[in-house]
């Protein structure tokens, strides 16, 4: 009787470890978050979506609410767009869009599902750290805004 309450017990630890982190393709870039609150770029209302793996953002991608329609494609070449605005965080190091370096960055909203509460967004960004003249990239990758983000995206 003891032996089995012993492993009854560990079995129960065991699946309350499990439960606390989700497991995580590691080398997948997904959705980490998206702006809840409202702000403006270039004087009109905007959203941010924060990329990165696991639940660590790395990138952010701003744009105008305005945009938020299936095949809208936003380029920046050395920061030409002055309707995306994108960054990255590495480590202590920011990285940013400049005009002096070659920078680039696109968004294309590919799919808008209202009914399903989707998004799919390809994002893809090269930018620089001007005081190092390091450079990280994000090949053009599709990601999925669901659940709470969503309704963020597009209140």
């Amino acid at each position: 009787m003891k032996l089995k309450s012993i492993v009854l017990s560990a079995l129960i630890l065991f699946g309350a470890v499990a439960c606390v982190e989700p497991s995580y393709d590691n080398d997948k870039v997904r959705v980490v978050e998206v702006t809840e609150h409202d702000f403006e770029l270039n004087g009109q209302s905007a959203v941010t979506i924060f990329v990165g793996e696991k639940n660590t953002p790395k990138f952010s991608f701003t744009i105008l609410k305005s945009d938020l329609k299936k095949g809208t494609l936003l380029q920046s070449t050395s920061n030409s767009e002055p309707n995306l605005a994108v960054s990255a965080s590495v480590g202590s190091e920011y990285y940013t869009q400049s005009a002096d370096f070659a920078t680039s960055a696109s968004v294309q909203i590919v799919e808008l599902d209202k009914t399903n509460k989707i998004a799919k967004i390809a994002v893809g960004a090269k930018l620089v750290n001007p005081k190092i003249k390091n450079y990280t990239e994000l090949a053009v990758t599709v990601v999925e805004v669901s659940g709470v983000n969503y309704d963020y995206l597009v209140k």
